[in-house]
């Protein structure tokens, strides 16, 4: 049963390693999360742990997916920490497990983080995501605007260098 999305106030026990599990499926079926398709377990679990401490502390806001009980999709929001930034956000890991794909959750978790960032007061949303795959098309399919291209940015592996796309959405 899948259930979601939705804001995550608290992070339950066990959420680290939720995390850990659904990053290292994203990135073993080569998906735009951070990491190489052959990055080390231990590196992704530990920026799980990482990303997790971020939402306890108030710095990073998780909107996400269940499956059966357990977590398989998140999109992330990171409020900008200064005066001058505090009107946006950067919108991160939007992960989906790779058996749910194609079925329309990465959508959903994208529209509900568009949705509460406009219920806090934001008035732009910022990403990014890697070139030589589907996004940067399913982000303009969405209406955002791509605001800058950041050539070879992303080494991915030996001998591929992949663009950075950069996209922004006002609210």
């Amino acid at each position: 049963m899948i259930e979601g999305p939705r804001l995550v106030t608290e992070a339950r026990p066990g959420l680290a390693a939720e995390l850990g599990t659904l990053w290292t499926a994203v990135t073993r079926a080569d998906g735009a999360v951070g990491f190489a398709v052959d990055a080390p377990e231990a590196d992704i679990r530990t920026a799980a742990d990482e990303l997790v401490e971020d939402v306890r502390a108030g710095r990073q806001q998780l909107i996400a997916i269940d499956a059966d009980g357990e977590l398989a999709g998140t999109v992330f929001l990171r409020r900008g920490d200064r005066a001058v930034v505090r009107h946006r956000a950067d919108v991160l890991k939007l992960m989906l497990h790779p058996d749910l794909q194609g079925r329309g959750w990465g959508k959903a978790l994208l529209d509900a983080a568009v949705a509460h960032a406009t219920t806090i007061g934001l008035e732009q949303l910022l990403l990014s995501t890697r070139g030589g795959t589907a996004l940067p098309e399913f982000y303009v399919k969405q209406g955002w605007t791509q605001v800058g291209l950041f050539p070879d940015a992303l080494r991915i592996g030996p001998g591929d260098l992949r663009d950075e796309h950069w996209f922004q959405l006002r609210l």
